[in-house]
């Protein structure tokens, strides 16, 4: 049977080389969190410039859709005015036709 020491003579190399698996599974771990770390860093950052651009996005949008709504409203507004002059010119086109028949009437009248 082994003596102590023999056993641990045996049992050196298996804790040498444990610790040297540990060592690499540290370092390891190591770089997958700092590369974890970065790439949190990147998406928060790519997170805050697509959250900037949907702001801005959203306000040219709302700015947009007021511009046409008050374009709208100044078309409508220009519309009902042409609607009414164009009224008014069909009222004195009419009165004026109406004067033309009464003088022709008159006219017929004299030359009767």
């Amino acid at each position: 049977m082994p003596t102590a020491d023999q056993r641990l003579d045996q049992l050196e190399p298996i804790i040498s080389e444990m610790l040297a698996r540990l060592d690499e599974t540290a370092a390891k771990v190591e770089r997958v969190s700092a590369q974890l770390r970065q790439l949190t860093v990147t998406v928060t950052a790519a997170i805050a410039a697509q959250s900037d651009n949907i702001e801005y996005l959203l306000a040219k949008t709302t700015k947009l859709e007021q511009s046409q709504a008050r374009l709208e409203q100044n078309q409508l507004a220009l519309l009902k005015d042409m609607d009414q002059r164009f009224g008014q010119m069909d009222q004195r086109f009419g009165q004026m036709d109406q004067r033309f028949d009464q003088l022709f009437d008159y006219l017929k009248e004299k030359l009767k």
